[in-house]
């Protein structure tokens, strides 16, 4: 296994450089931790300014009341749904540019990128008409109260248009993540959240002379700063400067041979994502059946717990790049070494979080909102999720390193099984049957996780892994 090509322009590098840096990776601890937080540091600061931004986010939008919160929560739900096919498409494209990368193959790289994004968009575009033609029956079907409906549905409306252009950040985001390069994502992210809270400024509340509006200018905000994250990684993987390269328009021909082993990851790590996302929309139906206030908290609770569990997304997104890289250079053993050391620096850091959820949870919510009946509940559910941060953060490492490895078919029926037996099931008897309220929901999304965790670092354990082909 020799050094990767670095004979094209932006030919970053693999992390799994050379045998002898492998072995040496091998004996000591710190050089495989440095590798770790090469890739995990830009995807965490990714993570901190996305966190911020949908911060902003319900904090302005938090300040138009509980009908306004409830609007964009639940509208975002089937728009989630539609986004979970493209998540898998880009699991695929990540592990199948991580395994030529470290096989020194740039070139079939940057196919598998190309055929990723061109079939993205072609889907994208049809996904959003349907969407925006059925938004009124979508919002409905969320169980949305009378008076949340017209917000939902103006809001759900201008953001499908930007689906297409978050299909195209997502795919070329994974197949630079996979190819080792999670800081030009960063990058973009940064510039598309900043645009994003300038845009909710003056679009919410009608300021510098634009006219105010509300829920809808959330989203209208929402749609252009992913026009500009767009145009950012098309500029990048067209201009050779980047660690992909895509070609144009000009010539293109969809290749059936690559399309299909993109799909043979890709479709069970779509179907892991639709299922969880479907199982999560009814999930939410449970709870808006409690009322407008209850949702409010919810919503605003599950912002809030983002600021602890970011870390474990970018220590997920390391372990599919590191195991794919590792297993494209024929060595499993690196690639087993690397993942656990993402899970190690995981637990050190959502244990840091899972603190901050128990002993400041009143503060975390009064950034949101000022309605003290929200703050209470909201407070209360942030310290049951407490205690679950870290065996979330080791349910997002082992499935990433899973996805890495090409196994996305035990992810699915990991997911699956969890959400839909355990986290549903438990939700409908802890609200409907005891009477828990929102905490019983709470309770049932924490059993949740224990369940997923336990489930995925048992299959990584077994090792099957080691031998899956791509």
């Amino acid at each position: 296994m020799g050094r990767a090509d670095s004979s094209g322009p932006g030919a970053t590098a693999s992390v799994v450089p050379t045998d002898a840096d492998v072995d040496n990776m091998m004996r000591d601890g710190r050089a495989t931790r440095r590798a770790v937080l090469g890739l995990a540091v830009p995807v965490i600061v990714d993570q901190v300014l996305q966190t911020i931004t949908q911060m902003a986010d319900m904090i302005m939008v938090g300040r138009l009341g509980a009908e306004a919160v409830a609007a964009v929560g639940l509208s975002t739900q089937p728009f989630n749904i539609a986004q979970g096919v493209f998540m898998g498409i880009g699991v695929g494209a990540t592990a199948l540019v991580a395994r030529f990368i470290g096989a020194q193959d740039r070139a079939r790289a940057n196919r598998i990128a190309t055929q990723a994004l061109f079939m993205s968009m072609a889907v994208a575009a049809v996904m959003a008409a349907i969407g925006y033609v059925k938004a009124p029956a979508l919002v409905r079907f969320m169980g949305a109260a009378p008076e949340v409906v017209p917000g939902g549905i103006a809001y759900m409306r201008i953001l499908m248009p930007g689906l297409f252009m978050l299909v195209i950040n997502m795919v070329l985001s994974a197949a630079l993540r996979g190819a080792g390069d999670t800081r030009f994502p960063m990058k973009v992210n940064a510039a598309l959240n900043v645009a994003n809270i300038i845009g909710n400024y003056i679009l919410i509340y009608g300021n510098f002379g634009a006219p105010a509006m509300g829920v809808a200018g959330a989203a209208l905000a929402t749609t252009l700063s992913r026009v500009l994250g767009t145009v950012m990684l098309i500029w990048h993987v067209r201009s050779g400067h980047g660690s992909i390269c895509i070609d144009g328009l000009r010539g293109f021909r969809f290749d059936f041979d690559l399309i299909k082993r993109i799909l043979n990851v890709g479709i069970a790590a779509s179907a892991e994502r639709v299922s969880l996302t479907l199982g999560l929309a009814f999930y939410v139906r449970i709870v808006a059946a409690l009322g407008t206030i209850q949702y409010a908290a919810h919503a605003v609770a599950l912002n809030a717990e983002a600021i602890s569990y970011m870390p474990a997304f970018a220590f997920a997104v390391s372990a599919t790049t590191m195991v794919g890289q590792a297993l494209g250079a024929d060595r499993p053993d690196f690639a087993e070494r690397a993942a656990w050391e993402c899970w190690r620096l995981s637990t050190w850091m959502l244990s840091i979080g899972g603190a901050l959820l128990l002993v400041f949870p009143q503060m975390l919510m009064k950034l949101y909102v000022d309605d003290p009946q929200i703050v209470q509940l909201g407070a209360e559910v942030l310290r049951i999720m407490a205690f679950v941060q870290v065996p979330m953060g080791t349910a997002f490492v082992m499935m990433g390193a899973l996805r890495g490895a090409g196994d996305t078919r035990s992810v699915l029926f990991t997911a699956m099984f969890s959400v839909w037996v355990i986290r549903l099931g438990l939700a409908w008897l802890f609200v409907n049957v005891f009477g828990w309220g929102l905490p019983g929901a709470w309770y049932a999304m924490g059993i949740d996780w224990l369940v997923r965790m336990s489930i995925a670092t048992v299959t990584f354990r077994r090792g099957r892994w080691r031998y899956m082909s791509v």
